[in-house]
């Protein structure tokens, strides 16, 4: 990790080892089952003892807990009731049902994602019911030039799709589908804003892909706010992106009747 002041440094770790526990693992494991200190030190580059120190302080004050059968660490109790109070103050509950309803109708998993720097922050998360599925978990930052959340922001953002691209510096490369030239991700833009919604196949990870709109309020004509549905290709690829848009339009229709936009 990059090294910073005090404090500053403290929480930054701190952060780096919840956004870890958060997340889904690349061995394919969820939140839920944990993580050894040994793994959380190496995703996160922190040495085994500063990674012990946090964890413990986390332990405390209950953002961590610890299975004392396996001693794996999660993510505990506190992080929800947070987490939770992120979405009252920001008013951004209300959508749930709405996410709810939309998950229900395609069968697949539906995010919400807002704009965060020069990346798309998930707000709020449904999964899918079915066992292969695509999850971008609440907390979860995403690559704006990889994911069609990421594409609906920049293309209906109030400011030029150039000045945008240009802040993301280079496009990282993360499959053969990623775009990654400045001028190409432009033109991607204008084609996303003329059609009404992004799409995502395979750009992140190979076989991922995903649909997306903007939350626009009455008369505007742009946003901070995307609503997504993301799936495996196996169940469906471009034959049906502007199909499920469709659907995601009118969710995000009522999302942005409740203020959210």
């Amino acid at each position: 990790m990059t090294e910073k002041p005090g404090g500053v440094q403290s929480v930054a770790r701190a952060a780096a080892i919840l956004r870890t526990l958060a997340e889904p693992h690349g061995d394919g494991s969820q939140p839920s089952d944990g993580l050894p200190l040994a793994a959380i030190a190496k995703i996160t580059g922190l040495s085994p003892s500063t990674t012990h120190r946090i964890l413990r302080a986390l332990t405390t004050e209950h953002l961590v807990e610890q299975d004392t059968a396996t001693e794996r660490y999660r993510i505990g109790p506190f992080a929800g009731v947070l987490g939770q109070g992120y979405l009252s103050s920001a008013g951004l509950e209300r959508a749930v049902p709405i996410l709810r309803a939309l998950c229900r109708q395609t069968d697949e998993s539906v995010s919400l994602a807002t704009l965060h720097g020069t990346t798309a922050l998930v707000v709020l998360q449904e999964h899918s019911p079915q066992p292969l599925r695509v999850d971008h978990l609440a907390g979860k930052e995403l690559f704006l030039h990889a994911s069609a959340m990421g594409k609906a922001l920049l293309a209906f953002s109030s400011r030029p799709a150039k000045e945008l691209v240009s802040q993301l510096g280079d496009l990282a490369r993360f499959t053969d589908r990623t775009i990654t030239s400045p001028a190409a991700m432009i033109r991607e833009l204008d084609a996303v804003h003329q059609r009404g919604y992004a799409t995502n196949e395979g750009e992140r990870y190979d076989g991922a892909n995903g649909v997306a709109v903007p939350v626009l309020g009455p008369g505007a004509s742009s946003t901070t706010f995307a609503l997504g549905i993301q799936g495996p290709a196996t169940r469906w690829g471009a034959d049906r992106m502007a199909e499920l848009a469709d659907l995601c339009r009118r969710a995000a229709l009522d999302i942005a009747a409740l203020g959210i936009h």
